[in-house]
């Protein structure tokens, strides 16, 4: 039988899949970035709680996340924006990697800022579409 977060889990599960199926990149995009904060603020509440098992699959699903954002970018069209996005993303990563082992939320907290704007930006993009 499942308990009720594996029930909620699978039905976020069947949503973002469902969601997923007819989206274009720019709301995959938004999708992997509101799955992203989402994420962020589970991970440090569970660092405040002392839940380093579940920190640790938290971090590896952000981790997993900056991953597809940072293969989302087109390297050759995007020129010097694909490049700095890049960037920013391996610095969150460094961020939260260094947040992680420290166990400090506060550091966590500009990984937010930065990741906030962006998905700020591509809401804007989506917006003109």
């Amino acid at each position: 039988m499942l308990d009720f977060a594996q029930g909620y889990q699978a039905y976020q599960n069947t949503s973002v899949n469902v969601k997923a199926s007819g989206a274009d990149i720019h709301s995959l995009v938004l999708m992997l970035f509101d799955g992203f904060l989402d994420e962020l603020a589970r991970v440090e509440g569970h660092i405040q709680a002392k839940r380093f098992d579940k920190k640790a699959a938290g971090v590896e699903k952000l981790l997993k996340i900056l991953g597809g954002l940072d293969a989302s970018l087109d390297q050759e069209k995007g020129g010097e924006v694909a490049a700095n996005m890049h960037n920013l993303y391996q610095h969150c990563g460094h961020s939260i990697v260094r947040a992680s082992m420290k166990n400090n939320v506060a550091e966590l907290e500009h990984v937010r800022e930065v990741m906030t704007n962006l998905q700020q930006g591509w809401q804007g993009l989506l917006n003109k579409a």
